[in-house]
């Protein structure tokens, strides 16, 4: 009974972050989409969407010997004005590069086939799609700061081993979706400056706070991604 029952949990779980996966992706496909045809229509004295082009920094906790991963992150915002002072923020990073380089071989979650890169250092990557919510407080129409939660659905993870030699570079890359969670979930803190006094493009810096372990019981693993974002908001038709 006892074992029927973990099996019927497992499969419940299988099937949550299978419709939160597929939620999420809908949400992202549909406003990148909404932006970039509709922008210019939809785009009002309270409504403004626009595309978002970054650069990200991340890192693992408790991660020996690593240093940060860098990447590029690209997406879509929306952005609704409640009052003068308080917007309500949704965020999507379609491609948000997290992981982290370098890191100790203590941290493998599958060892390489080639015995000759036994011990060497692992370069950890795994991309997200997230959707971030937010309230935006504007200090001035050109100043604010929002918080919010960030919900992340994994779409690859992959360790790279690589050691050079005098023969040149050897490489071995393994998928680790098996060991990576599909769902994470975080914490969001922004802040922005926005050129034309509130009406041009926006300038953002984030830091993304991982809350959960991302790595699944078979992993052996403990780690909770943390991110620094640096990038450009470009809106999308005039205000009218």
């Amino acid at each position: 009974m006892d074992g029927q029952n973990n099996f019927t949990r497992c499969i419940m779980k299988k099937l949550i972050c299978c419709c939160l996966l597929c939620l999420l992706t809908y949400t992202a496909q549909s406003q990148a989409l909404i932006a970039l045809v509709f922008g210019g229509k939809i785009t009002n004295t309270r409504l403004r969407v626009g595309i978002y082009l970054g650069a990200s920094g991340s890192w693992i906790t408790e991660g020996d010997g690593q240093v940060p991963r860098y990447g590029l992150a690209i997406g879509a915002y929306t952005n609704y004005r409640l009052q003068e002072k308080w917007d309500l923020v949704l965020n999507i990073v379609m491609k948000q590069p997290k992981g982290a380089n370098e890191m100790n071989y203590d941290n493998k979650l599958i060892a390489p086939l080639d015995s000759n890169l036994i011990g060497t250092d692992i370069d950890r990557r795994v991309t997200y799609l997230d959707v971030m919510p937010m309230i935006r407080y504007n200090i001035t129409p050109s100043w604010g700061i929002a918080f919010g939660p960030q919900l992340a659905a994994r779409t690859t993870a992959k360790d790279t081993y690589k050691k050079d030699d005098e023969n040149g570079t050897l490489s071995y890359q393994v998928k680790t979706k098996d060991y990576i969670k599909r769902i994470d979930v975080g914490l969001s803190f922004d802040v922005q400056y926005t050129l034309m006094k509130g009406h041009g493009m926006r300038l953002n810096a984030t830091y993304n706070l991982g809350l959960m372990n991302f790595y699944k019981d078979n992993a052996g693993l403990t780690g909770k991604h943390q991110q620094i974002l640096v990038g450009v908001g470009i809106p999308i038709g005039k205000t009218k």
